[in-house]
């Protein structure tokens, strides 16, 4: 049987300042936990339904699996169709690569991005085009809310995540005449017809109000996905997570 004190603490973990305070997240279903388990992630628990285990054997001798019942599996989960498995893991350190790593690399520095699922879904694009570290201010959601977990499909376990209190201070250290930053604005210069670096640092702001007016200030070139429509009764903008695909996929362009 799980504990009361183990359940108590899984069920916690959906809230920020428990996850915070024990430095642990949750990951449910299959693929997750398969990501998780080929992953340098450290896994604290690994509960799992019998099924899952016979259909798993090269993961019955890890000494942190325990079998559950349905009964457990439904206190322990979140989702509304029973996972087979689920896990707790530590949340990583926070150390932050040097200042030469980072201006070496394209990053993505996120303003302000609160809503979990496309906190994963940047997180997925990331690592679909090679990017090593995503910058997030503290205004942005946690990558370990159970939500930009799911989303992430397992990139959380590829591309660092490093939070800082503020955007523009970390923008103060690394930017230089040659390392560029790029922020996404309405009012920018089509990305279709802007020469574009191999490194730098692109900025995505928040969903309902941009990239804030400090970080703005620091942004050397600024960036837009023209539309093509054929109205002028079109959408406003692009959802974040879809315009971080389509700004990576013009800065990777040729790179191969």
């Amino acid at each position: 049987m799980v504990s009361k004190n183990v359940t108590k603490l899984v069920q916690n973990l959906e809230k920020k300042k428990f996850r915070e305070k024990y430095q642990l997240f949750k990951i449910e279903g299959e693929k997750m936990v398969e990501e998780l388990l080929r992953s340098n992630f450290k896994t604290e628990y690994l509960f799992a339904l019998e099924e899952w285990a016979n259909r798993n054997k090269n993961y019955l001798d890890f000494n942190k699996l325990q079998i559950v019942t349905e009964s457990e599996m439904r206190l322990l989960s979140d989702f509304q169709s029973l996972p087979g498995v689920l896990a707790v893991a530590s949340i990583p350190d926070s150390a932050h690569p040097t200042v030469d790593e980072i201006n070496q690399e394209l990053v993505l520095l996120l303003n302000g991005i609160q809503d979990p699922g496309n906190l994963g879904t940047i997180f997925r694009v990331a690592d679909w085009f090679g990017i090593k570290y995503i910058i997030c201010d503290k205004e942005c959601a946690s990558i370990y809310n159970s939500k930009a977990v799911q989303a992430s499909m397992g990139a959380i376990f590829r591309v660092k995540s490093i939070y800082v209190e503020n955007g523009a201070e970390w923008l103060s250290i690394h930017k230089n005449k040659n390392y560029r930053t790029f922020g996404t604005f309405l009012e920018g210069e089509d990305i279709y017809k802007t020469a574009l670096p191999e490194r730098g640092v692109i900025i995505m702001g928040n969903e309902g109000h941009g990239i804030s007016r400090e970080i703005e200030t620091m942004t050397d070139t600024k960036i837009t996905i023209p539309s093509f429509a054929n109205s002028d009764f079109h959408s406003e903008s692009l959802n974040v997570g879809v315009a971080t695909g389509i700004i990576l996929s013009e800065f990777k362009r040729g790179t191969k």
